[in-house]
């Protein structure tokens, strides 16, 4: 009888305390091996660079501009990246495509380069394009691989100059916010854009954008510069660049080893 008495007691006041918690012991397992829900990526403009990876030793990288668009939450982005490397080729901006799913991107790089010579088409492109964003940097980085053609093709563009196309390369993108370093500064002079000197910058990219486009799957590479950083100043205006249009430059700048060691953006109109 005493028995009896003893578990019963004991069976009320887990019943008690079970009701006291309001729902049992079987929502806290759950809660407790319930991963965390995952948390999207930044959304907006993103600029930046890519740095594409030789297979040979003796074939240096190239680095050159890109951007891209994403939403806030999942769904599609699109974004170009340009390899336009001398004034005398057209902006040569690969189209990127894909999805956002959380914090991760993946899709696909497609274009046409320059003609090589007057009776050939103009040379396709296409690679897969992955990437992630790291909330501690806020910034999304990643990588592409080309899936058309295998190892670094050499092009040479007729009375203009060569230049190197790797199968595979790394790219990394920044809020338009961004500028590093802190005292890093840009302006405009007329039609010349000005940078402030870095000390181990070797290499600048300048990527001129139609703002106006950055959003649609149209193109918003107006032009692209590359000139050595240590100038400190380059002519922004060629014939794709409009008087009185509202654009905004991108200037970038690198070591001797491709590093970006400065990075801002600025609005222009020349």
């Amino acid at each position: 009888m005493l028995h009896n008495k003893k578990m019963l007691l004991i069976g009320l006041t887990a019943s008690i305390l079970l009701s006291g918690c309001g729902g049992g012991t079987g929502d806290a397992i759950v809660d407790a091996i319930t991963p965390p829900a995952l948390t999207d990526g930044a959304g907006g403009r993103f600029y930046g660079y890519y740095v594409q990876s030789a297979d040979t030793a003796d074939t240096p990288s190239t680095v050159g501009g890109m951007y891209l668009s994403l939403p806030n939450s999942e769904g599609g982005f699109n974004g170009r990246m340009s390899y336009q490397f001398f004034d005398c080729q057209r902006t040569n901006a690969l189209q990127i495509t894909g999805q956002k799913t959380t914090a991760y991107l993946t899709g696909k790089t497609v274009g046409s380069l320059d003609t090589l010579n007057w009776d050939q088409l103009n040379p396709t492109f296409a690679a897969t394009f992955s990437g992630s964003y790291s909330r501690a940097t806020d910034n999304y980085s990643g990588k592409y691989n080309r899936i058309d053609k295998s190892g670094d093709d050499r092009k040479t563009v007729n009375n203009c100059g060569s230049y190197t196309v790797a199968d595979k390369g790394t790219w990394q993108v920044y809020k338009d916010s961004v500028t590093f370093p802190n005292n890093f500064a840009l302006t405009q002079t007329g039609d010349l854009i000005n940078w402030t000197f870095v000390s181990n910058a070797t290499r600048a990219v300048v990527l001129i954008v139609d703002p106006s486009q950055v959003d649609s799957s149209n193109n918003a590479v107006v032009r692209q510069i590359i000139a050595p950083a240590t100038t400190l100043i380059t002519n922004a205006v060629n014939n794709n660049v409009a008087r009185g249009q509202q654009y905004l430059a991108v200037v970038e700048l690198f070591d001797i080893n491709n590093t970006p060691v400065a990075f801002k953006t600025l609005a222009v109109k020349f």
